[in-house]
């Protein structure tokens, strides 16, 4: 008897243990070891045992299922059929951005966000902004004052005013935010690449906290989020991790954190995954899956996924044909993310591919050769992966 209340005191013990207050970034050694593939049923028979149910009637108790979108795609009525069927929320996949809402500075350029917003509205679905301010797509006017460069205080009152007026078109509309994208390298007091960027060489990473503030001013009830890619890299991870939380203690409003999640056919740990959600919801931001694609090729060059990234040169050797076993693979990756994100719903508020299917899509256009990286064809058929992540 004292053998079986000794064993429960221990249990309990334990489990309190595990409830990690993320005071401190995690043990790195944790992700140390490949990731376990589920073993994966004959298609036929997940076929067989699918209603063909669209993705967003299967995730409607979860979270929203959202896709990028182009112009094209959704002027197109057979594919803007397709989309409004499949998923629930939709992201411009440049409409939204800088260098292209705002290409003068006196001038911005509403019909492609417009086009995005009105068909989300019309369908009954959500729309995520992206994005307001991210350095790689910033109109070059923007730091500069006749023929010289624009002090610091102007830029940022070009935020403030570039901020509010994108938010205040479409308040109600859109219901959050990507405020920043991809600032990892800028972070603190020096940046961890060379990498430049004039936004930073001319403002520093002030511009981050400024975007933030004024969007929260522009609208008090849109979720605000850092989106950024990478989060399987431990040390990455763990650099966002401590900027967000001291923003957050400073009171920079930051509702949210945005996983890219652009994963190779390797895929990602699965209790990794786990931990980096738990990780930023212990500091009170909702996680979502922004950008997800899975790339029949490698992207990095270990299992672990954290190891060096594949150039682009080093792909173009491999084999572009889509194998079974290629098909299996990234079938697991699929079937990870989304069994993690239906896992831990509530910390989890959304899941959105980069693409509705695999025509068109930007990897094969960056790669220059062919990808298969979504659940749908190019016939916009479901594929294995589909029914792998409907059937749970």
């Amino acid at each position: 008897m004292k053998l079986i209340v000794l064993c429960l005191v221990m249990t309990v013990f334990c489990g309190v243990i595990s409830l990690n207050t993320w005071t401190d970034v995690p043990n790195q050694a944790s992700v140390a070891h490949e990731y376990s593939k589920t073993p994966v049923a004959d298609n036929a028979a997940a076929r067989a045992n699918a209603d063909d149910k669209p993705l967003r009637e299967a995730y409607r108790d979860y979270f929203p299922i959202g896709t990028a979108v182009s112009p094209s795609m959704i002027a197109d009525a057979k594919r803007a059929k397709f989309i409004a069927t499949q998923y629930s929320s939709i992201t411009p996949m440049n409409g939204m951005k800088a260098k292209y809402i705002h290409p003068e500075e006196k001038t911005y350029s509403w019909a492609e966000a417009d086009q995005a917003v009105d068909f989300a509205q019309k369908n009954n679905m959500k729309v995520r902004g992206h994005t307001l301010i991210w350095f790689q797509k910033m109109p070059d006017w923007f730091f500069m004052d006749g023929n010289d460069y624009a002090s610091k205080e102007k830029i940022m009152q070009r935020i403030d005013e570039h901020v509010a007026t994108v938010i205040n078109r479409y308040k109600g509309k859109v219901y959050c935010w990507d405020v920043v994208n991809e600032a990892y390298q800028f972070f603190g007091s020096a940046p961890v690449t060379p990498k430049r960027a004039k936004i930073y060489d001319m403002i520093g990473s002030e511009y981050i906290e400024r975007a933030f503030i004024a969007a929260r001013k522009a609208d008090p009830s849109a979720k605000l989020f850092y989106n950024d890619n990478g989060f399987e890299e431990p040390d990455r991870r763990n650099r966002i991790f401590k900027y967000l939380k001291a923003k957050k203690e400073m009171g920079i409003p930051i509702d949210g954190i945005g996983m890219q999640s652009h994963y190779g056919v390797e895929g990602i740990n699965e209790g990794y995954l786990q931990e980096t959600i738990d990780m930023f919801a212990s500091i009170g931001l909702d996680v979502q899956v922004t950008e997800l694609d899975v790339s029949i090729y490698p992207k990095r060059e270990n299992k672990v996924g954290n190891g060096r990234v594949l150039e682009a040169t080093e792909i173009a050797g491999l084999s572009d044909q889509y194998t079974k076993e290629i098909q299996q693979d990234q079938g697991d990756v699929f079937d990870i993310v989304f069994r993690t994100c239906r896992k831990m719903r509530g910390n989890v508020t959304g899941v959105t591919m980069w693409s509705p299917y695999d025509k068109d899509n930007y990897l094969t256009e960056m790669l220059n050769k062919k990808n298969y990286a979504y659940l749908f064809n190019e016939n916009l058929t479901p594929k294995a992966c589909y029914y792998r992540i409907v059937n749970f």
